[in-house]
C-alpha cells in the first residue's frame, strides 16, 4: 500500500502513485472499488423522500428523455412500499421483472422497451440472513 506522506520525498511519492494509476488492471480495481464504497455510503432514501421523488416523475411506467436520464429511454417507477412484479415487452419478446418497494427499473436502448406494466402475480423473494426480503434472480415466465 502507498501512502504519500509529506516530506521532501513528497515528489518522489506522487511519482510512483501516477505510475500505479497508469496501470489499466489499478485504475479498474480502484474504479470498482469507488463504485462498492458509493453504493455502500450512499444511503437509501427514506420512503417519504421516495414518495417525494417518485410524485415529480409520476408512478408507473413512460418513455423518457435519455439526455435527462442518463441514456436510459424508459423509466418504471414503483410507489408503494411492497413488492411487485411488472411485465416488461420488448421488440424481441416479454420477461417477467421483480420491483421492490419504492423502487425503480431504468430501461436502457439496447433492451428495446415497448411498455412495462403491473402484474397481479407475486413476485419470487428471498429472505436474507438479517432477516429482509429482496427480489429473487429468477422471476415467474410470463
Amino acid at each position: 500500500m502507498l501512502v504519500i506522506t509529506p516530506s521532501d520525498r513528497s515528489d518522489e511519492a506522487i511519482t510512483m502513485t501516477m505510475k500505479l494509476l497508469r496501470n489499466t488492471g489499478v485504475r479498474r480495481a480502484l474504479v470498482a472499488a469507488a463504485t462498492v464504497l458509493a453504493g455502500v455510503l450512499d444511503p437509501l432514501p427514506s420512503p417519504s423522500a421516495a414518495l417525494h421523488a417518485d410524485r415529480s416523475e409520476g408512478c408507473g411506467f413512460r418513455h423518457v428523455n435519455p439526455d435527462h436520464h442518463g441514456g436510459a429511454t424508459a423509466l418504471y417507477i414503483h410507489c408503494a412500499n411492497s413488492f411487485i412484479l411488472i411485465r416488461v415487452d420488448t421488440r424481441t419478446g416479454s420477461h417477467h421483472q421483480c420491483i421492490g418497494p419504492w423502487g425503480s427499473v431504468r430501461f436502457y436502448p439496447a433492451v428495446q422497451v415497448v411498455n412495462a406494466y403491473y402484474v397481479k402475480i407475486p413476485p419470487r423473494l428471498l429472505t436474507t440472513a438479517d432477516g429482509s426480503l429482496i427480489c429473487a434472480l429468477t422471476q415467474p415466465p410470463v
